[in-house]
């Protein structure tokens, strides 16, 4: 995420976590450099099922003045250290984060697990069931209004209560009225 983007959501009052990667090298490098101090606060959690055993810590710092000039709203400095396996395969990975929230690790392990939860389940309905990674369009107009058509179907599932977006694909597919209803009318009762 840039800068701008950032000046922009806190310009309105908002508040942001965000996952830094290597497009961001000076803040990625202050964060690495800050993790191999003592942290402000930590905790840990293990996550296991669907083939996996996974052991996380969360890590936080107070994000220093460097770097506060550069990022609006900057409060803390994160990193989430994920390690255990995945069926057969041992993994072991760091993610780096700033918020600018002020709030302890718990609080923020929190919503990072969220928004994990989130991104996993719709990239795999994405490409499982709405099979987005074989759609094969080269034109990226074209490819752009069927992305833009897959969020509306899976929004629109959602919406309509159903928990499988298979389930509902299949039950709404044939119901033209229900799905015009659903678009026309947001938020009115259908069916």
């Amino acid at each position: 995420m840039s800068k701008k983007t950032v000046a922009a959501i806190t310009a309105q009052g908002h508040g942001y976590l965000i996952t830094v990667k290597g497009n961001q090298p000076m803040l990625h490098r202050a964060i690495k450099m800050m993790s191999v101090t003592a942290a402000h606060d930590a905790w840990s959690w293990t996550q296991r099922g669907h083939g996996h055993d996974a052991h996380c810590r969360i890590k936080i710092w107070q994000a220093d003045g460097a770097m506060k000039a550069h990022w609006p709203g900057l409060q803390r400095y994160i990193s989430v250290r994920r390690w255990g396996t995945r069926g057969a395969k041992v993994f072991d990975h760091t993610t780096y984060y700033i918020s600018s929230e002020a709030s302890s690790a718990w609080w923020l392990a929190q919503r990072i697990r969220g928004h994990r939860r989130i991104e996993n389940t719709l990239h795999w309905t994405k490409d499982v069931v709405l099979h987005e990674d074989g759609c094969g369009l080269v034109d990226s107009q074209a490819a752009t209004t069927l992305a833009l058509i897959r969020n509306i179907s899976f929004n629109l599932t959602v919406m309509a209560g159903y928990r499988s977006i298979s389930a509902g694909i299949g039950a709404m597919g044939e119901n033209i009225a229900t799905l015009w209803a659903m678009i026309s009318q947001p938020g009115k009762k259908t069916g």
